[in-house]
């Protein structure tokens, strides 16, 4: 019953899963293409000798094919180099690096690109400099090091477009927009990928403009728009069937099987499926094959056809087992593990997730491991193992979406009975075990009595007898404990969890009653206005027209203030919010962050008066902070009457750094102050002049807060006022641990 409401939820994250693997794949093959292109050298060959310059060339034109000789020739030329020859230095170790990472031994590379870069900054090369950037960003990205390929490339990209250099310029594009694609940022990729089409074009490049064509496609993948995916994988497909570029056709076709899967239209998907399979084999490129096998499988495990899905399944896995992409091989295992569980051979199936999780091992790759979770609490639910079913499920549920809590919630209730049912008749069988021991001891021991009055001679010996049995009676006793005790932590720990799980639900529940509420209420006051501007424009005064449009901008930018904390809260929430850490100067941060109020302030004619310290140094995230510290001017704002002065000031104490922003409205009453960082929405309030709050804000300050190790405290008494303080370590603090 809960398999058969699971399968389409388990269909939908294996296509995704297919989807990010074949784009994977098709991003690593389109690095693997350009990986030599940034191997050259813009910058005039600077004292190389022209024998210098013919080893340099060769070595760079098989540091791909030919790693390995190519790492010993490089390391013999560096033996011979002098002193003076620190450009060919920077060029050998440059192709140093670039032979280990074809070798894929990138902490090898990493070491060499790292030397290489210092000798090209010191002779301030952008070009140079740049390309190594790229390499770097290469291997950061092969890594699953998306922060680290995005600063290498995002500083090679400065340095390219300082030098001039579009060609380069619009490859690094290309590779930033694939990263932003790897992470969902797809606003960002398709920004990326535009630009680098805008230089392709301009320089009439058709394989790039075909490649770029490509990558835009894989984007409106990536967003489930497989008509727009499919116009531009057409396109690409084009413009390489025109130069007659045949090697890169399999893993576009792979493209356009899942832009049509996408459609529904599953016939011409398995058509381009088998396009791409033979191409692949032809080349003999064992990826493209492995991902045609997967795609195709997943068609068939979509059509519900599970022989012709195993038999795909089956050879990719025969394919990718030896091979170091973890993804790949985690990916194949699940789907099997899926297959198995649909033919309900639950232990082939367990066996194959664990596989699957073996190779997920240090991967955050969520869709899968959802994917693998659940199967895995479906197979032992099968097999009636009720707590590992339960235990696989909760860890589902610790990294599942909302689309799925509800779902998730019913099982883990359902899980939960069944497990408590299951400890109630493991004490039942404890209780008729002790029974027994207690009968048998008591036939012992009248027996041993008998003995005694029959023979004396044996008394030591009966006695000795006796004290062992005693003994063991009370092993046994501290055993049972033992696992009575067990038995009660684990109830304990299961009801604990379910009233975490329960307190969630309630938060969200009051979260989506908060937006619900606020959000239908301003689009009803600007839908109005807006009627009113429509329909009654000529029979309005001038003046009313103006008022009309500023209700519409002002309920606008409070909806937008609204949407923006919803956002922030929401980070912080699936924990993807997190704090860097930094020194900064608080005066500065405070100046910094006082202009945005400028209109707010002159409107309702408040003075702030400024207490800033010039030398507190503060350990925080700069940019929460400067969050935190605008909600609390925005309130303060918000409650402070006409003409009056909201004062804020800094100090340091214990080693502590506090921001306290003071206001002279009418307070907070006393009987919301416990509730005032929560969503209850009985606690919002309304400003001097009718200004609606979000909801959200004070609670994202705590939050925000809490990330900084830091805390928020206020003061307030009605009539009189509020003081809202953000209290944060200082430098000292830090220097002191």
């Amino acid at each position: 019953m809960l398999r058969s409401r699971l399968f389409g939820i388990k269909i939908k994250i294996s296509m995704i899963m297919s989807r990010i693997t074949a784009i994977g794949f098709l991003l690593l093959f389109m690095l693997g293409v350009f990986s030599s292109v940034l191997a050259g050298e813009e910058e005039d060959d600077i004292g190389l000798s022209r024998e210098m310059k013919r080893e340099i060339e060769y070595l760079t034109n098989n540091q791909q094919n030919k790693p390995d000789s190519v790492i010993l020739r490089a390391k013999e030329l560096m033996e011979g180099l002098t002193e003076e020859q620190v450009y060919a230095r920077a060029r050998l170790l440059r192709i140093l690096g670039n032979a280990n990472f074809h070798l894929n031994n990138d902490r090898q590379a990493l070491e060499y690109f790292e030397q290489s870069i210092l000798i090209y900054r010191k002779l301030k090369l952008k070009t140079g400099t740049g390309a190594v950037l790229n390499n770097i960003g290469l291997v950061r990205e092969r890594q699953n090091d998306f922060d680290g390929a995005l600063r290498s490339y995002t500083e090679a990209a400065l340095l390219f477009n300082e030098a001039s250099n579009e060609e380069y310029l619009s490859q690094v594009y290309l590779r930033l927009g694939n990263v932003y694609n790897t992470l969902g940022r797809y606003d960002k990729s398709l920004e990326y990928h535009t630009l680098a089409l805008k230089i392709n074009e301009k320089h009439n490049d058709t394989l790039r403009i075909a490649r770029s064509y490509n990558n835009i496609g894989n984007v409106y993948l990536g967003i489930d728009d497989f008509k727009d995916a499919y116009k531009f994988y057409v396109k690409s497909i084009a413009l390489v069937k025109i130069i007659n570029q045949t090697e890169i056709l399999a893993p576009l076709y792979n493209n356009m099987g899942l832009a049509l899967e996408g459609l529904k239209e599953y016939d011409k998907a398995l058509d381009y499926y088998r396009m791409s399979f033979e191409l692949a084999r032809k080349a003999n490129n064992q990826e493209v094959i492995i991902n045609s096998l997967i795609n195709t499988g997943n068609v068939y495990l979509t059509r519900k056809e599970i022989d012709q899905a195993m038999i795909s399944m089956m050879e990719a896995q025969r394919m990718v087992s030896g091979t170091p992409d973890k993804l790949l091989n985690a990916t194949v295992a699940s789907k099997i593990g899926q297959l198995y569980l649909v033919k309900r051979n639950y232990d082939e199936s367990i066996a194959n997730f664990k596989q699957a999780l073996s190779f997920l091992k240090g991967l955050n790759s969520f869709p899968l491991l959802l994917e693998v979770y659940k199967g895995m609490a479906e197979a032992f639910e099968g097999k009636g193992d009720y707590k590992r079913a339960y235990d696989y499920l909760s860890l589902h549920a610790t990294i599942a979406d909302s689309t799925y809590d509800q779902k998730s919630n019913e099982r883990l209730n359902r899980l939960r009975v069944g497990f408590e049912s299951q400890n109630i008749e493991r004490d039942n069988q404890l209780l008729k075990q002790e029974n027994i021991y207690s009968q048998l001891a008591l036939k012992r021991q009248q027996t041993i009595r008998n003995l005694l009055i029959v023979i004396s001679i044996i008394v030591v010996l009966s006695a000795f007898f006796l004290y062992s049995l005693y003994q063991s009676k009370n092993r046994n006793n501290k055993l049972l404990a033992e696992r009575n005790i067990q038995v009660i932590r684990q109830k304990d720990e299961l009801n604990q969890l379910y009233k975490e799980q329960y307190k969630l639900n309630e938060t969200k529940n009051k979260f989506f009653s908060i937006v619900a509420h606020d959000l239908k209420s301003p689009f009803q006051t600007i839908l109005g206005f807006s009627e009113l501007l429509s329909f009654e424009y000529e029979n309005l005064t001038e003046q009313q027209r103006i008022d009309a449009a500023n209700n519409i901008l002002k309920v606008s930018n409070e909806t937008f203030r609204l949407i923006e904390n919803l956002l922030e809260w929401g980070r912080t929430q699936t924990g993807a919010a997190n704090a860097t850490f930094k020194v900064f100067n608080v005066r500065e941060l405070v100046l910094k962050t006082l202009p945005v109020f400028d209109p707010q302030l002159d409107k309702k004619k408040l003075k702030i008066i400024t207490d800033l310290p010039p030398l507190l140094q503060a350990w925080a995230d700069p940019d929460m902070i400067m969050a935190v510290l605008r909600n609390l001017l925005s309130n303060a704002i918000k409650f402070s009457p006409l003409e009056s002065e909201i004062s804020i000031n800094t100090r340091m104490s214990q080693n502590l750094i506090y921001i306290s922003v003071t206001d002279a409205g009418n307070g907070i009453p006393d009987d919301i102050k416990d509730r005032i960082f929560t969503l209850d929405p009985n606690v919002q309030r309304t400003g001097t002049q009718g200004e609606r709050g979000t909801g959200l804000g004070l609670t994202l300050c705590k939050e925000f807060m809490e990330l900084n190790d830091g805390n928020i405290e206020f003061e307030s008494t009605a009539g009189k006022g509020s003081v809202f303080s953000i209290v944060m370590h200082s430098l000292n603090s830090v220097r002191k641990k």
